[in-house]
């Protein structure tokens, strides 16, 4: 027969593990749509010093279209980034 005293260990131990399931599910979702803001504006073609063009326009000189950043859809046209390039030294 167990004795009162281990009963009342895994009781506890029980409630803990709860508490803390709780506790990591609120960080996750305090966190978590925290982390897609910050994404977001980390690959905005605008926060590079890059310029938004429609899908089928040319770059302005010295830019040249990038597919890594993101634009803003305009409606059903999509837009891509164009980000300046470095001129090679010779």
């Amino acid at each position: 027969m167990e004795s009162k005293r281990g009963q009342g260990n895994t009781f506890w131990i029980i409630i803990a593990a709860v508490i803390a399931l709780v506790v990591l599910v609120v960080l996750l979702v305090i966190f978590g749509g925290k982390t897609g803001v910050i994404s977001g504006g980390l690959l905005d073609c605008a926060s590079k010093g890059g310029k938004c063009v429609m899908e089928l326009e040319e770059c302005p000189p010295g830019m040249e279209k990038t597919t890594v950043l993101n634009c803003p859809k305009e409606g059903s046209v999509s837009q891509e980034c164009c980000l300046g390039v470095k001129e090679k030294e010779e």
